[in-house]
């Protein structure tokens, strides 16, 4: 991080900074009064009771494979094979006698730091969708505890490996619908913050084929403060079999070999069928690079346990019906 930034984050992050900031809050919320995207409170974008709750529901990240039917398989680890899940949903691994186990498909890993439903859901889309980049200061927390834990994940299979976090890229429609990549806005506050996993660099390796070139050129891109190049059309109300046609091949990571050696985990905002995280996935490794699971902030539920807003697993929410809270991904 250079000097300025270090200086600013200093002046933001100190007692003066927050005071000033939530005086500036304070007569903002006067001059356009704004109103908490969970329960509707007035004068705060999030209130503290919203915050708590949602909080508390995204601090012990879980595995959210299940249900998700486009995610491609688990990448193979040499000398193991998976048995199964244990009591906390992971797949451990132990020593193959037989050797390969074809028939035996495991998806890809993928920890998700809560469930897509009503506070968190409500949160990720008025951040996404509704121009609430103030929110960012919510969710990087989140999306920090489970890159830790998705990493943490990652080396217990795969060895103590340098990772390289690779965001899901944003469509182009998106940037010009928002302004901004949502997810590379929380990523540059957790590198600005220093919050990301020991021995990790984010990297926006996964482009269009138009996109930016090489691995180096996105870095250096990255670095500077842009976003990642775009995919397709957005995936709002598609089925899984359409997201996948959507998504299939639209994404590049350069040549075959180019990223030989390289050791990724692919991170996203929400995970509902996986198609872009599959798509993702496939550019990575016909680049050569091996993808050993990924982290989201949230997970749509799984149709057998799909919940509805009163459930106590779901923070931050009141009921509305039947059903999550929240029709469609957007």
């Amino acid at each position: 991080m250079d000097m300025p930034n270090r200086r600013l984050d200093r002046m933001l992050y100190s007692p003066a900074g927050q005071a000033i900031a939530a005086a500036l809050s304070g007569l903002a919320a006067g001059l356009a009064p704004v109103s908490c995207v969970a329960c509707g409170a007035p004068d705060h974008s999030l209130c503290r009771v919203c915050a708590a709750r949602i909080r508390r529901g995204t601090l012990h990240p879980y595995p959210a494979q299940e249900g998700a039917g486009a995610l491609p398989a688990a990448e193979p680890v040499p000398g193991a094979y998976p048995t199964g899940p244990d009591p906390t949903g992971a797949y451990p691994t132990g020593p193959d006698p037989t050797g390969a186990h074809p028939d035996l498909f495991v998806p890809l890993p993928v920890l998700a730091a809560g469930v897509y439903s009503g506070g968190l859901a409500r949160t990720v889309l008025a951040f996404k969708n509704r121009g609430h980049t103030d929110l960012a200061g919510f969710l990087a927390p989140v999306l920090a505890d489970v890159l830790q834990a998705a990493v943490t994940d990652a080396r217990r299979r795969a060895g103590n490996v340098p990772l390289v976090l690779v965001p899901v890229p944003g469509t182009g429609g998106s940037l010009q619908k928002r302004g901004y990549f949502p997810l590379a806005l929380l990523l540059r506050r957790l590198r600005r913050r220093r919050l990301l996993p020991a021995g990790c660099a984010v990297v926006s390796l996964v482009s269009l084929p138009t996109g930016c070139g090489t691995a180096g050129a996105l870095l250096r891109r990255w670095n500077r403060g842009g976003g990642s190049a775009g995919a397709s059309g957005p995936q709002k109300g598609l089925g899984r079999n359409a997201r996948r046609r959507n998504v299939r091949n639209t994404m590049t990571a350069g040549p075959p070999g180019g990223l030989k050696g390289v050791d990724c985990l692919v991170i996203d905002d929400v995970l509902t069928t996986g198609a872009t995280i599959a798509e993702t996935v496939r550019a990575l490794r016909r680049a050569g690079a091996r993808v050993f699971g990924a982290a989201v902030i949230a997970a749509t539920p799984a149709p057998e346990r799909n919940t509805t807003p009163t459930d106590p697993a779901v923070p931050g929410a009141r009921s509305t019906g039947a059903g999550n809270g929240i029709a469609r991904r957007e």
